[in-house]
């Protein structure tokens, strides 16, 4: 009888240790349960390098979720990268989204029962957005990477489209109102008048981003300049609820004839229609440019450039100019989610429930505070009374572009759904953004400028309290035309057509303008202009429709 309870003890021991080494094998000692090491595969549309081995931010996400990254950074053309990907049914186990062809393409799995069977938090973190993110087909195949805010908004930076000018330029001309076209273009050619060259270079009065997907640089600014809000490629009428491109507009006329002007007066960088990204990006980080018509998140790094060489007056600032002083402008709009764009997990990824376990502990405050904050301790510390701070070093390191790569997870926070706003305990998202914090690293070219014109901040320089969004906002992340599809093949021959003789009527002898704009026009029309303002159309009634709007 002794012998018979050995050998059950013994083999009790043996399926312990069996089990145990089985589970070792497969989750890693000392992991918990569902959080074995993995390392997942991320496809990505951003242009940042690869993160360093040593990266603090990647090794604190290492050490807390059990999980490194192996990064696909895109280089060359997305839609041949993304042709690629579909046609050989290739993917990462995590892919950034920033159109519809993925989910049409069958490559994404749906999230909303993943999420409520293992992650239920994540779909509190949208909150009422949540319903918003759902595709046609009832499925939600992407978490918004930005725009989700908790609590109060308090980022006091302008990230979004606006026209641009050198703080230099302003304060040269004593700080004036600057309200009109006219008056901005004016403002520019006066400086540049006065000073030909900058930093040893000649300087670049206006110049146009037109490389690739980043050609709305070249036909956005009519539709901000005659006071309307950002739907994208076209305008909604808020009684009829119509949606009508801009491309061919009396507005846009009105533009491109303005720049056809200023080419002849020398003031327009011809060589901007052939640069790539690299090449403005250049031209802006040497000061010479005086400016442009961007949105900050593309051309930061130009300013990032200029501050850490010490030429933070040559960076830009954002005003609100329209075509006449009695149009309201409308750049600056209410935070809203970045629709259509963001985190999403593909059919070939390893294992989903990890992920998006991952994920939900990734959003957690405390995880969150060490991405947006950096490391406790290391990056930022709790004074005597607990209040954070960080040193004159940890300041002048945040503020450093080359050290934030090097240290911060930037790529993740450019992909995955993140925290905006506040955190629990009422501190920003962004401990840059916390007024004493915010006072200590305000430069004084920023306090002067605001001074001047009765502000705080570069938001509040577009306007102090923006109205309330129209109830459809914005247009421009209602779905794509699918690929093959009769509108997108319409939209695809319009922006090359765009790209080919806008700058073509901008470069011409103004006496040329009228025929040129006028052949311009047919063209579009001709490339059937109409089939995709009609599908954005019944995308537009389709949102009033389902978010209860019509």
């Amino acid at each position: 009888m002794k012998n018979l309870k050995k050998v059950a003890l013994g083999m009790a021991v043996l399926c312990c240790v069996t089990a145990v080494l089985f589970t070792g094998c497969k989750k890693g000692a000392g992991s918990q349960e569902g959080e074995y090491p993995i390392e997942l595969t991320v496809f990505t549309q951003q242009s940042r390098p690869q993160p360093a081995a040593d990266n603090p931010a990647y090794q604190y996400l290492k050490d807390t979720l059990n999980v490194t990254f192996k990064w696909d950074i895109l280089v060359g053309d997305i839609a041949q990268k993304r042709g690629i990907m579909i046609a050989g049914g290739d993917y990462p186990d995590i892919i950034e989204i920033n159109e519809t062809a993925f989910i049409e393409a069958g490559a994404l799995i749906p999230l909303e029962d993943l999420i409520e069977k293992h992650a239920p938090s994540i779909k509190a973190h949208f909150g009422s957005d949540w319903d918003k993110l759902k595709w046609e087909d009832g499925h939600v195949y992407y978490l918004p990477n930005y725009g989700i805010i908790q609590g109060r908004n308090q980022d006091p930076e302008w990230w979004g489209s606006s026209m641009w000018i050198q703080k230099e330029v302003l304060k040269d001309a004593g700080y004036p109102k600057v309200v009109t076209m006219d008056q901005y273009f004016d403002l520019i050619a006066n400086y540049a008048k006065k000073n030909p060259m900058i930093n040893g270079q000649s300087v670049i009065p206006f110049t146009i981003l037109t490389y690739d997907w980043r050609a709305f640089c070249l036909w956005n600014p009519p539709n901000f300049l005659a006071g309307n809000s950002n739907d994208g490629n076209g305008v909604v009428d808020p009684k009829t609820f119509q949606y009508k491109a801009f491309f061919t507009m009396d507005i846009s006329k009105r533009w491109f004839k303005k720049l056809n002007e200023l080419n002849s007066q020398g003031l327009i960088d011809r060589a901007g229609f052939t640069d790539n990204y690299d090449q403005y990006i250049a031209k802006l980080s040497a000061g010479r440019v005086l400016g442009i018509h961007d949105q900050l998140w593309q051309f930061q790094d130009g300013n990032s450039a200029l501050r850490d060489a010490g030429q933070y007056n040559r960076t830009m600032a954002p005003v609100p100019v329209v075509f006449d002083a009695n149009i309201r402008p409308h750049y600056r709009d209410r935070p809203i989610p970045n629709l259509g764009r963001g985190f999403s997990i593909s059919v070939k990824a390893k294992d989903p429930v990890r992920i998006i376990k991952m994920l939900e502990k990734f959003l957690s405050e405390e995880v969150q505070r060490n991405i947006e904050w950096g490391i406790e301790g290391k990056h930022w510390q709790y004074n005597a009374e607990g209040i954070p701070f960080r040193t004159a070093e940890q300041r002048a390191n945040w503020q450093n572009a080359t050290w934030q790569e090097q240290n911060r997870a930037l790529l993740i926070r450019d992909v995955f759904p993140k925290w905006e706003g506040s955190f629990n305990d009422g501190y920003p998202t962004d401990l840059s953004n916390f007024f004493p914090e915010r006072e200590a690293m305000v430069r004084d070219e920023d306090k002067e400028l605001w001074a001047a014109y009765g502000v705080t901040s570069n938001s509040e320089l577009l306007d102090k309290d923006p109205p309330p969004n129209d109830p459809w906002y914005p247009t421009w992340n209602m779905p794509n035309p699918p690929d093959g599809s009769p509108a997108q093949i319409a939209l695809q021959r319009c922006e090359q057509t765009m790209k080919r003789m806008l700058p073509q009527i901008i470069l011409a002898p103004p006496a040329d303008f009228e025929k040129l704009w006028g052949d311009y026009v047919a063209e579009m029309n001709s490339n059937q202009l109409n089939v995709y303002e009609a599908y954005m159309q019944e995308q537009l009634d389709r949102r009033l429709k389902e978010w209860g709007i019509k």
